[in-house]
């Protein structure tokens, strides 16, 4: 088609950009804030987690998903200091490595049980995909 033909059909062709409605600006002023004593604005803080084996694990088992197998694994494996007292953490006390391992045996609590999920996910997802490929060769659907 050419240019006469589109502006017959009622096309305009311009060179011109439109300004929106949205770019002018009814003030320069900021809009009002609200004063912090009514609602204080929220705090946000860094989750100081500790690096575990059971996050490595789940965040690799996407790759390969055996990792969640072993993952699931540490659900049921105790975790203890090292034997060796005077290595690990050298300037706290007892008191306080027992609060680092709790810290630790919780987060590798948590992982564990994602990767424990992600497990089941993935299996009951096989399990319904295999279901209809059988009923779908046997020729039940």
């Amino acid at each position: 088609m050419t240019a006469d033909a589109l502006t017959a059909a009622g096309y305009t062709f311009s060179t011109e950009t439109r300004e929106s409605r949205h770019d002018r600006r009814l003030s320069t002023e900021l809009p009002p804030y609200m004063e912090y004593e009514a609602s204080p604005p929220p705090e946000y803080t860094l989750k100081d987690e500790p690096v575990t084996l059971a996050m490595y694990l789940f965040k690799f088992g996407f790759l390969f998903p055996p990792f969640w197998i072993l993952g699931i694994f540490i659900l049921f494996s105790p975790l203890r200091a090292p034997d060796a007292a005077g290595e690990w953490l050298p300037d706290k006390t007892d008191a306080e490595k027992q609060v680092v391992v709790d810290r630790i045996r919780t987060t590798e609590m948590k992982w564990a049980r994602r990767c424990l999920v992600a497990s089941l996910v993935v299996t009951l997802f096989g399990i319904v995909a295999g279901v209809s490929i059988w009923a779908a060769v046997r020729g039940y659907l």
